[in-house]
């Protein structure tokens, strides 16, 4: 099953290299700390760390629980943008994880079969 995502990505970067040499060619990189911090946490964190943890929740509760949490997604976003970029956390952003939540909750318990991967 790796196999496949490391070839979907594959796939993706090759696919997409003629577009970033074109829309980049000629702008400098600058080599820093934060580039190389940006770019291990890129490949770690969703590249190999969700990755496993998807295929590991997926084997555990199946595909149609698992992609329920895939609605998590917008939640996190907004709540990292918060606390790392300052951005506005309001009402309709904790009413709109509530929903979500809810949506989350009925899934987890109704009698779907737990195996399906």
């Amino acid at each position: 099953m790796f196999m496949i995502v490391g070839l979907q990505m594959a796939v993706g970067a090759v696919t997409l290299l003629p577009v970033a040499l074109f829309l980049e060619w000629g702008q400098p990189i600058h080599l820093s700390g934060k580039l190389a911090f940006a770019f291990i946490y890129t490949v770690i964190a969703p590249g190999i760390l969700a990755t496993w943890l998807w295929f590991m929740l997926v084997h555990r509760i199946g595909a149609v629980r698992a992609a329920t949490y895939h609605f998590l997604s917008p939640f996190f976003g907004v709540a990292i943008a918060a606390i790392i970029l300052g951005e506005r956390f309001g009402v309709t952003d904790v009413a709109g994880a509530l929903i979500v939540a809810a949506g989350i909750l009925m899934v987890q318990r109704s009698k779907l079969p737990a195996s399906g991967a």
